[in-house]
């Protein structure tokens, strides 16, 4: 999101210069060094560079006397890091950067217009000029690349935007006096901690609203009806304004009934429920007992499992497993530690990281969610649920294949057995002699699997379930993985892209299944 944090920062600034009778261009000007110092503060990264370098052009193309050639500013800075590197063109942050200030030469005197007949100071009329802008032309790019639309965001936004110049200046002062001064130095610094906390206390509180964040599509085409309504508005004759506003109000009333209307859940359990989420070409499964909930995998961003175990009433977990790191099996483990209260999270911490397992592990320091090393030999209990991680013992070596040290679990409950293997095909799984099981969730989405049949016959399990995606590139699962399947005389197999999500329940003793479709 940093093009639209590069976008507020400017607004931001030069709404500040205004406040100090600063004459505008000098505002415009003073946007650089605050740019300049955003991106040295949050870092290289391609992202908050290209941000950067598109906030910085639109602020020199307000200094365009005519409004085309601020476009021809900005066109030049797209074309030099699209020649720079092509593949920014598809990258979300590019999209995000330019679309953002795009929206600032486009939108901006629009809202600004449209919010002329109303009592609003200046300064504040220009901050929820650029906000409103930079959300409604950003809005379908951040639901395309993130499932997900802020609700209040323009609140966030509003309130947070008169402190990010005064966070820069201070922070651009200590910098220039430390050399020089550094007690003087340490009392900026100890004042900007004070401004830093404004900030995140309004990034929290906002996050914290009931509904902060509108991600079903049904929602997401509300909010942008809402704000298309609102800017018709501001283009239309006095009376079709007021009717505008108030089918913007209606529309606005009836969303929010709608979504504050409890939506249908499981009951809780009376033994243990195990779901296998349905979350395409990847894993998640929930085990459910009295006493909590244990999610182990959150499956690709794309699956939204933090929305599905909010329809399964699922709101807090007491364990959240990552097996490994890969995007199919943790890539939604970050939205769910955001959004969920979880006690304890499990990783292997093997040697080849993810950018999804790292936005974990910080969802997870923000939380303060502790995370213990999963090794073999850990043991867990949750009421009458046990668990016992068997593999791995090690964190294995620089390039060995991360599927070959997923961590497996073995889920006991009264007399019934879960054999959880992740990724980890039976070359990994037998050495680990796991006893006999009732359930067995095959590894790698039903992959080729040479030993497969030594590991059925160990395990002895009555229910096989896999977790794939309907139609995959992978062609999972392997014809040699069903042949081995239906050579089990008795076993019952279950598939997510046949059967849907699969929900199992045991009072320790008997199985009951239910497939979705």
């Amino acid at each position: 999101m940093s093009g639209q944090n590069v976008a507020y920062l400017a607004g931001g600034v030069v709404i500040l210069a205004w406040l100090l009778g600063i004459p505008r261009p000098l505002g415009h000007l003073a946007v650089l060094p605050a740019i300049a110092c955003y991106v040295l503060a949050v870092g290289w990264q391609p992202s908050v560079v290209r941000a950067g370098v598109a906030g910085a052009l639109a602020s020199l193309a307000w200094l365009a006397a005519r409004q085309r050639d601020r476009w021809y500013v900005l066109l030049v800075g797209a074309f030099v890091l699209l020649a720079w590197n092509p593949y920014n063109l598809v990258d979300p942050g590019f999209q995000l950067s330019f679309v953002a200030v795009g929206a600032i030469f486009l939108l901006v005197p629009r809202v600004e217009a449209f919010l002329a007949g109303y009592p609003l100071p200046r300064p504040l009329a220009g901050a929820v000029a650029v906000s409103v802008a930079c959300t409604v032309a950003t809005a379908p790019l951040v639901w395309l690349h993130f499932g997900a639309l802020p609700l209040f965001g323009l609140l966030a936004n509003v309130l947070a935007a008169p402190a990010v110049a005064p966070l820069l200046g201070l922070a651009l002062a200590a910098a220039g006096l430390e050399p020089v001064l550094p007690g003087a130095a340490a009392a900026l610094g100890w004042l900007n901690g004070w401004v830093a906390v404004y900030l995140a206390g309004c990034a929290r509180i906002v996050a914290a609203l009931p509904h902060a964040q509108v991600s079903s599509l049904r929602g997401a085409g509300v909010l942008l009806a809402v704000c298309t309504l609102l800017l018709a508005a501001g283009r239309s004759p006095p009376r079709t304004r007021r009717r505008l506003l108030g089918a913007a109000l209606l529309t606005a009333v009836a969303f929010g009934v709608w979504s504050l209307w409890p939506a249908p859940s499981l009951p809780p359990p009376r033994g243990l429920r195990i779901t296998f989420l349905d979350v395409g070409q990847g894993d998640g499964v929930l085990l459910q007992v009295p006493e909590g909930a244990v999610l182990v995998d959150q499956g690709p961003p794309e699956a939204r499992v933090a929305e599905q175990l909010g329809r399964l009433g699922v709101h807090r977990l007491a364990l959240l497993v990552l097996t490994h790191p890969q995007r199919d099996h943790i890539g939604g483990a970050a939205d769910v530690l955001r959004k969920l209260d979880v006690d304890l999270a499990l990783d292997p911490r093997l040697p080849a990281p993810s950018s999804d397992e790292a936005a974990a592990l910080a969802a997870a320091r923000r939380r303060r969610v502790p995370v213990r090393l999963a090794r073999a030999g850990l043991r867990y209990r949750l009421g009458a649920l046990r668990l016992r991680v068997l593999w791995p013992d090690g964190p294995g070596s620089p390039g060995q294949d991360p599927n070959d040290h997923a961590t497996v679990l073995l889920a006991s409950y009264g007399r019934v057995d879960v054999l959880l293997t992740a990724d980890a095909e039976s070359n990994v799984t037998l050495p680990r002699r796991p006893p006999q099981v009732e359930i067995l969730k095959l590894a790698h989405h039903g992959s080729a699997d040479p030993l497969l049949p030594g590991l059925l016959r160990l395990t002895r399990p009555r229910i096989a379930v896999i977790s794939v995606g309907a139609g995959n590139d992978y062609g999972h699962p392997t014809s040699s993985t069903l042949r081995a399947l239906e050579a089990v005389p008795g076993l019952d197999v279950y598939r997510t892209d046949r059967d849907g999500r699969v929900t199992l329940e045991s009072d320790g003793r008997r199985i009951v299944v239910q497939e979705e479709r």
